[in-house]
């Protein structure tokens, strides 16, 4: 893709206008929202209330055990096998994940059960504030050591945002600086200036050396950075996503293209796969990740566990359709260290609109504890 391409991509997205074409966006989507709730009382009213359903811990059903009978997915031979890191995990284990709206645990053969609301008390929660803020949310999630997971929505396509920048990196790190096609001392001139997140684009340099690009790019997720990098290292990318089971040739070149939970995970494997050899650049992008400026998932669970984390994150507006918040990475838990995955259509913005930051919070809560409760060996 020739720079001036994906540089027009980038400018269609809000985070890249100016301030007032922001503020007057988000007033016309408050202008639209309140018509549409006029509108959907009105038609509310013309029709019979329906039961509703409660999902909430209070009504649940007790817990029904991991293993039963006939539909058993059963844990590893723990015995005979030493527990796996993201290297050894196929990506097509994740095919399993349920892509539809019912979540379901299943594990490293292949087998796979529905997960009844009332094993998910949490969870099922969660799922249902998002859908009562009229947006729709997916995850994957997978143990390590136990070999099982947990999936919904997982082929529901949502807008990547800066998510897509944790593979990009590492890919520039694994293939490039580690395979001597690249060096962290290289000049990169600013010759791309890219507004919303990040430094680079108001600090006042012109060149820089690829380490602090790299680093900007993680740390702050710097959109500038990320505009440096593909336009000077991107020729290889699309290689290294389908070792990780990722198509990248059908996101049209697209910088921020949309994708899926299950392809975020399967991403993440890639990752986090880098990170477990423990060679070359493997602990300096460790060390980014651990310090992303912004993480929903270090939010919720840093304090316990050590986070390795991306988050992206979009404002819709009423042109273009790219709401997003989502986050993805690895957590290293007491009870297993697993992958967790998380997107959604729900509007956010540090700056403009955080509204929705509680959605993503309360399911990456509820996550972690079904996690502890039914992944972990």
């Amino acid at each position: 893709m020739g720079k001036g391409s994906g540089i027009r991509r980038l400018r269609r997205r809000i985070r890249h206008l100016p301030t007032w074409s922001k503020a007057a966006a988000l007033a016309l989507v408050g202008v639209v929202a309140f018509f549409g709730v006029a509108i959907g009382a009105g038609a509310a009213a013309e029709r019979p209330e329906e039961p509703a359903v409660s999902l909430g811990a209070a009504d649940a059903a007790p817990d029904i055990p991991v293993a039963v009978a006939d539909e058993a997915v059963m844990p590893p031979d723990t015995a005979t096998a030493s527990a796996p890191a993201a290297s050894d995990v196929e990506p097509t284990v994740l095919d399993a994940a349920s892509g539809t709206a019912d979540v379901n645990l299943f594990d490293a053969s292949g087998a796979q059960r529905p997960v009844d609301p009332s094993e998910v008390p949490d969870v099922a929660t969660a799922l249902e504030a998002f859908r009562s803020a009229g947006c729709d949310a997916g995850f994957v999630v997978y143990d390590f050591a136990s070999q099982r997971g947990l999936g919904c929505n997982a082929d529901a396509a949502f807008s990547s945002a800066s998510t897509i920048k944790a593979p990009f990196v590492t890919y520039v790190a694994q293939a490039l600086v580690d395979e001597g096609r690249a060096a962290l001392d290289d000049v990169v001139f600013e010759d791309t200036v890219m507004e919303g997140t990040g430094i680079m684009a108001s600090d006042g340099q012109s060149t820089y050396d690829l380490a602090t690009v790299l680093t900007d790019t993680i740390v702050y997720s710097d959109n500038t950075g990320y505009a440096l990098l593909r336009n000077r290292y991107g020729e290889g990318f699309e290689a290294w996503t389908a070792a990780a089971g990722v198509d990248a040739a059908a996101w049209g070149g697209e910088w921020y293209p949309s994708y899926t939970p299950r392809d975020l995970a399967k991403l993440w494997l890639g990752v986090g796969g880098y990170l477990g050899g423990g060679g070359g650049l493997a602990s300096f992008c460790e060390g980014l990740f651990a310090q992303t400026g912004t993480s929903f998932i270090r939010e919720v669970l840093g304090s316990d566990h050590q986070v390795l984390s991306k988050a992206g994150y979009e404002i819709d507006t009423p042109l273009y359709d790219m709401g997003a918040l989502n986050d993805a990475g690895i957590v290293e838990s007491v009870a297993g260290d697993y992958l967790v995955a998380v997107m959604s259509d729900a509007d956010y913005d540090d700056a403009y609109f955080t509204d929705n930051e509680p959605l993503i919070l309360n399911l990456i809560a509820a996550l972690d504890e079904a996690h502890d409760r039914l992944l972990a060996a």
